[in-house]
């Protein structure tokens, strides 16, 4: 598919992924460039060989945490191009009272402080096509420009992980055994998410020294307490060389 509206011969030029509809495809009517419909398989638009973006809605947003399509997304993006981006679209919409904030903002502190994907906030979809528009080009006039559409190697996903691998992943955790790393994926999705909660969470403690409770994405969930977290994150942290000389300790709880 290979539809183009193209607006001035030296518009900047934008391939844009054809599921991108209604009121953002608009929205570039009014604007110089030349749009270029295409199937995408990372990224729903790409404005330079190396820079590519990824538009949610604060809507949809929370609904692409919570079935992981958020981080996968963002994985196959951050492996294919040099400067990818996150562009949030009214992220008003996002903070409901169903979901915990702790959540979205660790999903978000996740993309940007682990992935190093930068993250714009605008107000509609026009706003969000403007800055598409300038970022295309910002790149184009530094001489990158979008010619080739990267595509999935088939070849490559012909052996797929099972989610027998991922719960068999998973297992490897201190403390989790088949039932609790089914848990784990039923409610947050795949393991990069899993392993994610656990090191960002943190154990409250009362004057005493004991541990209240535990506060971030994986607050309340069944069979979790602060000895766990505390275990765990030092199995992620430490490194290899400090755990060969020395069993690791953990504050007392």
């Amino acid at each position: 598919m290979n539809n183009k509206i193209s607006n001035s011969p030296s518009s900047p030029k934008i391939i844009l992924d054809e599921r991108e509809r209604g009121e953002i495809r608009s929205a570039f009517d009014n604007l110089e460039c030349d749009l270029s419909i295409e199937t995408l398989d990372f990224g729903d638009y790409i404005v330079s060989s190396r820079c590519a973006i990824e538009r949610k809605r604060g809507d949809d947003l929370v609904s692409s945490i919570f079935d992981t399509r958020f981080f996968q997304q963002l994985s196959k993006l951050k492996n294919v191009f040099q400067f990818p981006i996150l562009i949030i679209e009214s992220l008003e919409k996002t903070f409901r009272k169903f979901v915990k904030e702790s959540s979205i903002y660790g999903a978000l502190v996740y993309a940007t402080y682990k992935m190093n994907i930068p993250i714009i906030p605008t107000k509609d979809a026009f706003e969000t096509a403007k800055v598409i528009v300038e970022i295309a080009k910002l790149e184009q006039s530094k001489g990158y420009f979008p010619d080739i559409i990267p595509k999935i190697d088939k070849e490559s996903l012909s052996e797929e992980i099972t989610a027998k691998d991922q719960k068999y992943f998973l297992e490897g955790l201190v403390d989790v055994g088949d039932k609790k790393a089914q848990r784990f994926l039923d409610v947050l999705g795949n393991p990069l998410f899993t392993l994610h909660a656990i090191s960002e969470a943190k154990v409250n403690y009362s004057k005493s020294g004991k541990p209240k409770n535990i506060s971030g994405i994986i607050e309340g969930f069944k069979g979790i307490g602060g000895k766990f977290i505390l275990r765990n994150q030092n199995l992620l942290n430490f490194s290899y060389s400090q755990s060969l000389k020395k069993k690791i300790k953990i504050r007392e709880i």
